[in-house]
């Protein structure tokens, strides 16, 4: 499911794009995609364009935000399908940005581009009809990679939730304190699962604790200082009603939950309860052993090499790790010269044909130099992971150095 806004941009237009190429928003730059533009010059491209045809238009660029629910999509899939928007409603015409922001749940593409386009200089109507069509082609593009299209419904629960979430500041630093009614109603429901017995004994302590309840669809709270009733379900999925249900059945059934009566004050004071707890320690000691003989261990000696196993595969899989998040870590870091290569490669050639003109080379020499030092870059990156030169990155590389 995708959620598509778009605005302005009159002012500030450098700010913008650097914005939402923040290195800490899309991974050192990783997921940053840019067309018919560099993207470090993207704002002075926007404007020579606009001089070229002489275009009077006062909007500097739009700004398009397509929404991604939490956990639906990878980045690489969330920065693919915010390419084949762009290609979808601008046709190659437009100057664009597209940076994908990785660093929140929900992933979100910003795609900022150019009010006229390049081959004629016509201007891009942002009106209702251009929006619907921004956001039938975000529908269709989530068909096809089988992301969720959102409804109706849904939408009016966004929007609802975004409002409850996102008032003010206030709201949301009472919330970081954990003052907000909906961190106060994820304790109540946390602390009313521990001490009930079954569904109705929940929402008899639920009401006991002042919130009224409504139960339809969607179960509600209410306290008496509240004038809405907040849905459960928007405070986690660990809250809806099946959910609740299931913790309140299975809260005993946890491994290893030993009262320690030595040191606990209530068994000391009510015999009562110690011998509930005796009962209850046997009860968890027999259920833990059961499960133990289940996973096929019929000794201790057993269960310590099993341990003793499962502690050796642990550090050859961290080492495995360490060795792939270092070739994770390369592959960016060659990934951002790849992007430079291909930004300062027409420099480049232009410096390879003409090596002895001294004038462009002074006006170039920024560029021709950044083109070499990433090529070289390249080339040690090649030598130290040869293994990798036939994934497809490392095609691209190759393709590169031709």
């Amino acid at each position: 499911m995708a959620v598509t806004k778009i605005h302005l941009i009159k002012t500030t237009l450098k700010k913008a794009i650097d914005y939402i190429c923040n290195g800490d928003k899309t991974d050192d730059e990783v997921y940053v995609t840019t067309n018919l533009c560099s993207r470090e010059n993207a704002h002075k491209e926007f404007e020579l364009t606009k001089k070229q045809f002489g275009s009077r238009t006062k909007t500097l660029a739009h700004h398009l935000i397509q929404s991604f629910v939490p956990k639906e999509v990878s980045f690489e899939e969330a920065h693919q399908v915010g390419i084949e928007l762009c290609e979808k409603i601008l046709g190659g015409k437009y100057e664009y940005v597209l940076a994908t922001h990785i660093d929140k749940d929900h992933i979100h593409n910003h795609i900022i581009f150019n009010s006229i386009d390049v081959d004629e200089g016509k201007i891009y109507h942002s009106y209702y009809g251009s929006y619907m069509n921004i956001r039938n082609q975000s529908d269709r593009l989530c068909k096809e990679h089988n992301l969720s299209i959102i409804n109706q419904e849904a939408q009016k629960e966004i929007n609802e939730i975004k409002r409850r979430k996102f008032v003010n500041w206030y709201d949301w630093n009472e919330d970081k304190k954990g003052k907000s009614y909906k961190s106060r109603l994820q304790f109540d429901i946390d602390r009313t699962i521990k001490q009930s017995i079954n569904w109705q004994d929940f929402l008899s302590k639920m009401e006991g604790c002042g919130y009224e309840i409504k139960i339809g669809k969607h179960i509600a709270f209410r306290t008496k200082n509240q004038q809405r009733f907040t849905r459960a379900k928007t405070i986690g999925a660990n809250y809806t009603e099946e959910r609740i249900k299931e913790r309140i059945l299975n809260k005993d059934k946890e491994l290893g939950n030993i009262i320690d009566l030595k040191n606990n004050d209530k068994a000391k004071l009510s015999k009562c309860y110690e011998h509930w707890a005796t009962k209850h320690n046997l009860k968890t000691a027999a259920s833990t052993l059961v499960e133990i003989r289940n996973k096929g261990f019929k000794s201790m000696e057993e269960l310590e090499r099993g341990i003793s196993q499962i502690s050796i595969e642990k550090n050859d899989l961290k080492r495995e790790f360490d060795k792939l998040s270092w070739e994770q870590k390369r592959i960016k870091e060659a990934a951002k010269h790849i992007q430079i290569c291909i930004s300062k490669r027409e420099h480049y050639e232009g410096y390879r044909k003409n090596p002895n003109d001294k004038i462009y080379m002074m006006m170039n020499r920024k560029d021709v130099e950044a083109y070499q030092k990433s090529y070289e870059e390249i080339d040690i990156f090649l030598k130290q992971f040869p293994h990798l030169r036939h994934v497809e990155c490392i095609a691209l590389i190759q393709r590169v150095k031709s």
